[in-house]
């Protein structure tokens, strides 16, 4: 016998109607207009008859390869971002967008929620106190940049479902380099991960291959 709506918790029905609202908006079922006025009510709603009014008239629900990516590498991270666990800093955006950079103290892990923005990460003049910073990433309709060093090693677990993430690090392979690790799930978005080059470099790098040319 099914639970009553009334006594089950409220965010175990949000997020199920979150994740039905994406299935349907990816399979344009419904337009983004009316998935971004119904995520809005999800989201701050806390009557749990509103929120089920949200996907009452949606067919398609979640399928297996929905639930895989979602559910992919979360028993992985659960040890990185215990909520207890000290040096842990936390972004939240939603419908904005936002840039971290400068010289910033990166602690050792990072949980970024992203949903409909515009994002950057910027390690480029960031201090490292930690030989590895992991990194939780959960995008959805976004767009997320990330700039790294020089040498420094990214390796990227992310789960993507009707994503893109586009790695264009040249970084170090030595395992005992400074590494970002990165997990999460991109759902309807896009990620960047590369190195910041400024228009100084871009023409210091020109001039250094001219050079070459001639000699």
């Amino acid at each position: 016998m099914p639970i009553k709506t009334q006594d089950r918790p409220i965010k175990n029905i949000r997020e199920e109607v979150i994740d039905q609202l994406v299935m349907n908006y990816a399979h344009q079922e419904i337009t983004l207009e009316a998935f971004e006025t119904r995520l809005d009510l999800a989201m701050d709603t806390e009557d749990r008859n509103i929120l089920l009014e949200q996907v009452a008239d949606l067919d398609l629900t979640v399928d297996n390869q929905y639930q895989k990516t979602k559910a992919s590498k979360l028993s992985s991270d659960k040890n990185y971002f215990d909520d207890d666990f000290g040096d842990h800093e936390k972004f939240v955006k939603f419908m904005s967008s936002a840039k971290q950079s400068g010289r910033w103290v990166v602690p050792e892990r990072i949980s970024v929620t992203s949903i409909l923005s515009d994002f950057t990460l910027d390690f480029t003049d960031a201090i490292f106190n930690s030989p590895v910073v992991h990194i939780k990433m959960f995008n959805l309709l976004t767009s997320n940049t990330i700039y790294v060093p020089e040498g420094v090693r990214v390796v990227c677990k992310t789960s993507t479902y009707l994503a893109s993430v586009n790695q264009r690090v040249f970084g170090s392979a030595d395992e005992s380099a400074q590494t970002i690790v990165i997990h999460g799930n991109c759902i309807l978005s896009g990620m960047d991960i590369g190195i910041r080059v400024t228009l100084k470099e871009r023409w210091r790098n020109f001039a250094d291959s001219v050079k070459e040319l001639f000699n």
